[in-house]
Protein backbone atom coordinates (compact mmCIF):
# COMPACT_ATOMS: atom_id res chain seq x y z
CA UNK A 1 0.00 0.00 0.00
CA UNK A 2 2.62 2.52 0.70
CA UNK A 3 4.50 1.27 -2.76
CA UNK A 4 1.47 2.75 -4.26
CA UNK A 5 0.85 5.98 -2.87
CA UNK A 6 4.63 6.76 -3.51
CA UNK A 7 4.51 5.89 -6.97
CA UNK A 8 0.70 7.88 -7.02
CA UNK A 9 2.50 10.88 -5.45
CA UNK A 10 5.25 10.55 -8.21
CA UNK A 11 3.26 10.46 -10.90
CA UNK A 12 0.89 13.72 -9.55
CA UNK A 13 4.58 15.61 -9.08
CA UNK A 14 5.68 14.95 -13.06
CA UNK A 15 2.06 16.19 -14.04
CA UNK A 16 2.23 19.44 -11.92
CA UNK A 17 5.59 19.69 -13.28
CA UNK A 18 4.57 19.06 -17.14
CA UNK A 19 1.61 22.16 -16.36
CA UNK A 20 4.35 24.64 -14.41
CA UNK A 21 6.47 24.42 -17.60
CA UNK A 22 4.28 25.50 -20.17
CA UNK A 23 4.91 29.30 -20.44
CA UNK A 24 1.86 32.02 -19.92
CA UNK A 25 3.51 35.16 -21.87
CA UNK A 26 6.32 34.98 -24.34
CA UNK A 27 8.08 38.73 -25.27
CA UNK A 28 9.76 39.53 -28.22
CA UNK A 29 11.75 42.66 -29.10
CA UNK A 30 14.32 43.62 -31.26
CA UNK A 31 15.51 46.08 -34.68
CA UNK A 32 15.08 45.71 -37.63
CA UNK A 33 15.90 47.35 -41.17
CA UNK A 34 15.66 51.17 -41.27
CA UNK A 35 16.34 51.98 -37.95
CA UNK A 36 12.67 50.22 -37.05
CA UNK A 37 12.08 48.38 -33.79
CA UNK A 38 9.57 45.72 -33.11
CA UNK A 39 7.92 44.50 -29.91
CA UNK A 40 5.65 42.08 -29.56
CA UNK A 41 3.77 40.66 -26.12
CA UNK A 42 1.83 37.20 -26.44
CA UNK A 43 0.13 34.94 -24.40
CA UNK A 44 -0.18 31.20 -24.20
CA UNK A 45 -3.17 29.51 -23.29
CA UNK A 46 -4.39 26.43 -21.53
CA UNK A 47 -4.74 24.45 -24.98
CA UNK A 48 -1.33 26.23 -26.36
CA UNK A 49 -2.86 28.97 -28.41
CA UNK A 50 -0.79 31.80 -28.62
CA UNK A 51 -2.38 35.56 -28.96
CA UNK A 52 -1.20 39.08 -28.49
CA UNK A 53 -0.20 42.26 -29.76
CA UNK A 54 2.76 44.20 -31.25
CA UNK A 55 3.76 47.30 -32.57
CA UNK A 56 6.23 48.33 -35.11
CA UNK A 57 7.92 51.45 -34.56
CA UNK A 58 10.39 54.31 -34.86
CA UNK A 59 11.34 57.88 -35.86
CA UNK A 60 11.45 59.03 -39.50
CA UNK A 61 15.29 60.41 -39.78
CA UNK A 62 13.89 63.08 -42.53
CA UNK A 63 11.38 64.74 -40.23
CA UNK A 64 11.97 63.34 -37.04
CA UNK A 65 7.89 62.63 -36.97
CA UNK A 66 8.01 58.83 -34.25
CA UNK A 67 5.78 56.50 -35.80
CA UNK A 68 3.88 53.31 -34.17
CA UNK A 69 2.22 50.74 -36.06
CA UNK A 70 0.29 48.95 -34.28
CA UNK A 71 -1.11 44.94 -34.97
CA UNK A 72 -2.66 41.83 -33.24
CA UNK A 73 -1.11 38.65 -32.82
CA UNK A 74 -3.65 35.52 -34.12
CA UNK A 75 -0.99 32.86 -33.89
CA UNK A 76 1.83 31.58 -33.05
CA UNK A 77 4.24 28.28 -34.06
CA UNK A 78 7.90 26.78 -33.63
CA UNK A 79 10.06 25.73 -36.50
CA UNK A 80 13.59 24.24 -35.87
CA UNK A 81 15.29 27.23 -33.46
CA UNK A 82 12.70 30.31 -34.07
CA UNK A 83 9.34 31.30 -33.12
CA UNK A 84 6.65 32.70 -36.08
CA UNK A 85 4.10 34.98 -34.69
CA UNK A 86 1.14 35.74 -37.21
CA UNK A 87 -1.67 38.12 -37.65
CA UNK A 88 -2.39 41.82 -38.82
CA UNK A 89 -1.77 45.14 -38.56
CA UNK A 90 -4.26 47.69 -37.41
CA UNK A 91 -4.76 48.77 -41.11
CA UNK A 92 -5.38 45.62 -42.20
CA UNK A 93 -2.03 44.00 -43.65
CA UNK A 94 -1.35 40.50 -43.15
CA UNK A 95 2.35 40.13 -40.68
CA UNK A 96 4.41 37.81 -39.56
CA UNK A 97 7.06 37.93 -37.50
CA UNK A 98 9.95 35.10 -37.18
CA UNK A 99 12.27 34.86 -34.46
CA UNK A 100 15.11 32.76 -33.20
CA UNK A 101 15.25 31.75 -29.65
CA UNK A 102 16.17 33.04 -27.66
CA UNK A 103 18.15 35.76 -29.47
CA UNK A 104 19.50 36.01 -32.77
CA UNK A 105 18.05 36.63 -36.28
CA UNK A 106 14.47 37.98 -36.57
CA UNK A 107 12.30 39.45 -39.66
CA UNK A 108 9.30 41.03 -39.85
CA UNK A 109 7.43 40.69 -42.93
CA UNK A 110 3.63 42.84 -43.88
CA UNK A 111 2.19 42.29 -47.32
CA UNK A 112 1.39 45.92 -48.89
CA UNK A 113 -0.44 46.21 -52.20
CA UNK A 114 -0.21 42.15 -52.63
CA UNK A 115 3.71 42.65 -51.86
CA UNK A 116 5.38 41.20 -49.26
CA UNK A 117 8.07 43.48 -47.58
CA UNK A 118 10.67 42.24 -44.85
CA UNK A 119 12.40 43.92 -42.44
CA UNK A 120 15.35 41.97 -41.29
CA UNK A 121 17.27 42.58 -37.82
CA UNK A 122 18.32 41.11 -34.75
CA UNK A 123 16.21 40.61 -31.23
CA UNK A 124 15.25 38.25 -28.46
CA UNK A 125 12.43 35.86 -27.13
CA UNK A 126 11.65 35.19 -23.77
CA UNK A 127 8.89 33.66 -22.10
CA UNK A 128 7.60 33.18 -18.71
Amino acid sequence: MCRILVLSAAVLLAQTALVLAQPSAIIVDGQVAGGNFVSAVCTVGKNGQITGSGVLYGTNPGTGTNYKYPFTVTQGSTATGKLVLTGKMAAGPAVTLSAAVPAGDMVFSYVVNGKTVSLAGKGTVSVK
